[in-house]
């Protein structure tokens, strides 16, 4: 009974002589640290734009005009959804008038990359009133031209119609 104490202070001497003499368990060794990621790299930066199929002609709600709502998705490397930052412009123009509006969102700034943030379709949503003298008949359509400016070397363009639906509601 009497070694048993003695050998529980032998066991936590020994425990104690194998810890470290580093304080800082956070601390990262030189390979770890070599392993990070430069403030460029970013594994989920959006690598191309797409004007997605889902864009469509609603009535705004506030006063129920015609609008073109555009939904634009930027996918990564992997092809995933992904958010972005940088400045996102659109330009919607009606083939068979040459009649056109544009837009222009900074993404940068979080309130308006929240607001155009759409959850559900994980896409930027943009309204824009309907070009001049456009009339969303059957067959009739418009073209979408995006461009998001990632930084001053990298831009990402995308180009894709928004078909007006086949019967009037």
């Amino acid at each position: 009974m009497k070694a048993l104490p003695v050998i529980a202070l032998l066991i936590c001497c020994l425990i104690a002589a194998c810890q470290t003499t580093n304080t800082d368990s956070t601390a990262l060794t030189e390979i770890e640290t070599a392993a990070l990621p430069t403030k460029d790299c970013w594994p989920f930066r959006p690598r191309k734009i797409i004007v997605h199929p889902m864009s469509y002609f609603p009535l705004r709600a506030t006063d129920k005009t015609p609008v073109v709502a555009i939904y634009i998705e930027c996918l990564d490397q992997d092809d995933q959804t992904t958010r972005s930052v940088g400045i996102l412009r659109l330009n919607v123009a009606d083939p068979k008038s040459s009649t056109s509006n544009s837009c222009r969102y900074d993404l940068e700034d979080i309130s308006v990359n929240n607001q155009r943030w759409d959850s559900v379709s994980r896409c930027y949503l943009i309204e824009l009133p309907l070009p001049t003298g456009f009339s969303c008949e059957p067959n009739a359509f418009l073209t979408v031209n995006a461009t998001l400016n990632l930084d001053s070397d990298e831009a990402l363009m995308a180009q894709g119609p928004v078909h007006c639906p086949h019967h009037k509601p």
